[in-house]
């Protein structure tokens, strides 16, 4: 008997998440009954070496995956050759990188699929997200990750990592085509970016050799808030993860200097290390770990505007100030901010 004709395979690395999986499971399950021929979809989940009950939670549902792919570490291989590992075993003609924590959208699958034809010849495409709360029992106002209103196809190396470089970053909204991305593993440069973005160097490799890059605005898969792991290890280490792992990425995909390297710098300046420097000061970080990190964003960020108009700007506000400017944020000017953005999400797509 042949094996199937796989068109897809939903890639799950996964570490002690056996108190998500049952939801992300569910919602792929709800999806192959949507589906034509659910026998072209797999599942492949790699398990880090999971300490809690992730390996049981599996077994109960594979009666109800049939093409399910389970491999469990003999021990912890870190993040990045995780994910590396979860695509080793897939048979797809595209791989949906998909995070242990989230879920799949109603009608997901079948647009994934289409795409997945419609687009065949290109290195692989993105997928909007939908934020929900940490149990996924509401959904929450969030900035939108892109201002496209339509599916698109993008085209040059240079173009789609300016648009999608920073979102490469989030695993489940990426589909990959698995041959150009197992031919880009096998030069095993990408064995020097382990920084937790591994993926990032590896699309970034592919839409060079193969530059078509394709976004689907609907959403398509749910992302939960309040879940991330490598926070664990503290505020100083999550800053540095964003900041030097893009750095070292995109300096070595597209030259120091450049204006794409330039521009996933600006990018990453604004929002991600943003984010941080303002979580930091304004929940109580150490003085002594925000000089630490205010350090790290003038080494990487001073010749970038964004450090003057932005992060200079919170690097110099007292703590108490910034605690105050916070809650004053989070109690007058958020709801107003949540307003705007829920009218512009309505209109760019399905809420």
């Amino acid at each position: 008997m042949s094996e199937p004709d796989i068109q897809l395979s939903i890639c799950i690395p996964a570490y002690n998440r056996g108190a998500t999986l049952p939801q992300l499971f569910d919602s792929i399950i709800a999806e192959l009954a949507r589906v034509d021929d659910p026998d072209r979809v797999e599942v492949v989940v790699s398990d880090n070496a999971s300490a809690d009950d992730t390996p049981a939670v599996v077994e109960r549902y594979r009666e109800r995956l049939p093409n399910l792919t389970y491999v469990r570490q003999a021990e912890n291989i870190g993040a990045d050759r995780n994910y590396l590992a979860v695509v080793e075993p897939a048979r797809g003609r595209f791989c949906w990188l998909m995070g242990s924590d989230d879920k799949v959208e109603d009608g997901a699958l079948a647009r994934v699929l289409r795409a997945t034809e419609q687009w065949s010849d290109t290195a692989g495409f993105c997928v909007n997200l939908a934020g929900y709360d940490s149990t996924f029992s509401r959904r929450i106002i969030m900035r939108e990750a892109f201002t496209l209103d339509s599916d698109r196809l993008f085209e040059g190396a240079d173009a789609i990592f300016q648009e999608f470089g920073p979102y490469y970053g989030y695993l489940s909204g990426q589909v990959i085509r698995r041959d150009l991305w197992n031919e880009v593993v096998a030069t095993g440069e990408h064995l020097n970016f382990l920084n937790a973005y591994v993926h990032v160097f590896v699309i970034g490799r592919m839409i060079q050799k193969c530059p078509r890059w394709g976004y689907l605005h609907q959403r398509t898969v749910g992302w939960r808030s309040g879940n991330d792991s490598f926070i664990a290890d503290g505020w100083y280490k999550r800053t540095s993860l964003d900041v030097v792992g893009y750095h070292d990425i995109s300096t070595a995909l597209f030259g120091a200097g450049s204006k794409t390297a330039n521009v996933m710098r600006d990018r990453i300046a604004a929002v991600h290390a943003f984010t941080c420097l303002w979580t930091g000061k304004s929940q109580g970080q150490p003085a002594a770990t925000l000089r630490k990190g205010a350090r790290l964003l003038t080494r990487y960020y001073w010749r970038s505007p964004v450090y003057y108009y932005k992060l200079l700007p919170w690097i110099l506000v007292p703590r108490p100030v910034a605690r105050g400017a916070y809650l004053s944020y989070m109690k007058g000017v958020r709801p107003w901010v949540n307003a705007i953005r829920m009218r512009r999400n309505r209109k760019l797509a399905d809420w």
